[in-house]
């Protein structure tokens, strides 16, 4: 088993409150950092000649993650009914027992599954809503987890709505405020986004947890946590979400399928699978420990994708990650002479940043969006994605084999 895999002491700087701390912050940023070690590129398998910052949409898995994964499929393959038949608890519960301990979970009060979708999928599904009640999220929120909730209301003859939180965004204060001012008496749940996907913003879970706490008709809280583990610190035990939902596949570098959903004890007995197998009803870590057959491989491999990053050195990981995203935020600004979506010295950015592209490029349609992204990657070797957020942005991602050059 690997070796326990010590928690990040390195925090995102808070927003700024004096004038000393955003000249201290944009004098950081104006240069890039310096690369965690040389070489580092090449422990990656991305093709050569391609400059790849999409690492926000799937991950990128390290040549040694994928060697352990590989291994274990050999192993699943040779002894199917010994290890996917007999053995498969205790194999998914020693690849839990580190994701527990390094993210404030206990093992019983999280399930392994596939992406966060399918996570923030099972909470829904487990909402007794009625004609009348709402779901709400915000402006910012993942497309696919935009779709679940339509999904989910409609099914209830519940209502769905987003709060509009406009470009920029100057604090994290205002984005609090906004997003506790939009709810009512009708509203059962507030899906949040820690990280957001289109506009690449952390977002003030913690307050905003607690602002739905303290209301005389407190309103739960589902997390959609995708892009945070391995992007900033993270304690989920103490945020006080009703549920948090996240990928191990993106910032942690497992292999794709490597997720998770971690729900409050007193609301598990209600949330199931997506999937519902043979030990329905007994127990949530049992249940979602197996939901069919399935190939563990991406779920056991884990805790390796963990220890090679924690061999870099967490803390290292994400101050390299968040230099760069902050330092390549201000230099597309100011290069293509656009405003900024939020503050320029980085402190509502992790590891990825959104800028928006200079004019006419922002008013292009759809089709146009598609072959400048697809020219980009065949013309220039640039993977980066195209997002419509008022207009056309650039998101670029900052994993440690990216390079200022």
């Amino acid at each position: 088993m690997p070796h326990a895999v010590a928690k990040p002491t390195w925090k995102i700087a808070p927003p700024p409150d004096t004038l000393a701390t955003v000249n201290e912050r944009n004098h950081i940023f104006a240069q890039p950092p310096s690369p965690l070690r040389d070489g580092l590129a090449r422990e990656w398998m991305l093709k050569g000649g391609i400059d790849f910052f999409n690492h926000g949409s799937f991950g990128a898995v390290p040549r040694a993650v994928f060697e352990a994964q590989s291994a274990w499929r050999v192993k699943l393959e040779s002894e199917p009914i010994e290890l996917i038949g007999r053995r498969w608890e205790d194999l998914v519960r020693e690849a839990k027992r580190p994701v527990g301990a390094w993210l404030g979970m206990s093992e019983n009060d999280f399930g392994l599954v596939t992406n966060a979708t399918e996570g923030v999928n099972a909470a829904l599904q487990s909402l007794s809503l009625s004609t009348g009640d709402e779901l709400l999220a915000t402006s910012h929120v993942y497309n696919a987890v935009r779709q679940a909730m339509r999904h989910t209301a409609r099914r209830a003859g519940a209502e769905y709505r987003e709060v509009k939180i406009p470009l920029p965004v100057r604090s994290t204060g205002e984005i609090t405020e906004t997003v506790l001012g939009a709810l009512t008496p009708r509203t059962r749940v507030l899906v949040i986004d820690h990280i957001t996907s289109p506009t690449a913003l952390v977002f003030p879970v913690q307050q905003i947890i607690e602002g739905c706490a303290n209301r005389k008709n407190p309103v739960d809280v589902l997390v959609d946590g995708a892009h945070a583990p391995g992007m900033v610190p993270l304690d989920v035990g103490k945020l006080g979400a009703a549920y948090y939902a996240a990928n191990l596949h993106k910032w942690v570098c497992a292999p794709k399928g490597s997720a998770f959903l971690w729900v409050r004890p007193d609301l598990q007995p209600a949330v199931h699978p997506a999937v519902i197998s043979h030990h329905w009803g007994e127990g949530f870590a049992r249940e979602f420990g197996w939901q069919g057959t399935r190939d563990l491989s991406a779920w056991l491999t884990i805790p390796r994708a963990m220890q090679f990053m924690a061999d870099l050195g967490w803390g290292r990981v994400m101050g390299h990650n968040h230099h760069m995203a902050a330092w390549a935020h201000r230099m597309l600004v100011e290069r293509w002479k656009v405003e900024p979506i939020s503050p320029l010295d980085g402190s509502m950015l992790g590891s990825t940043a959104t800028v928006r592209l200079p004019a006419p490029l922002a008013a292009m349609d759809a089709a146009q969006s598609a072959a400048l992204q697809q020219r980009l990657y065949t013309e220039f070797g640039i993977e980066v994605p195209l997002v419509w957020n008022e207009g056309w942005t650039l998101r670029v991602s900052c994993q440690v084999y990216n390079s200022a050059a």
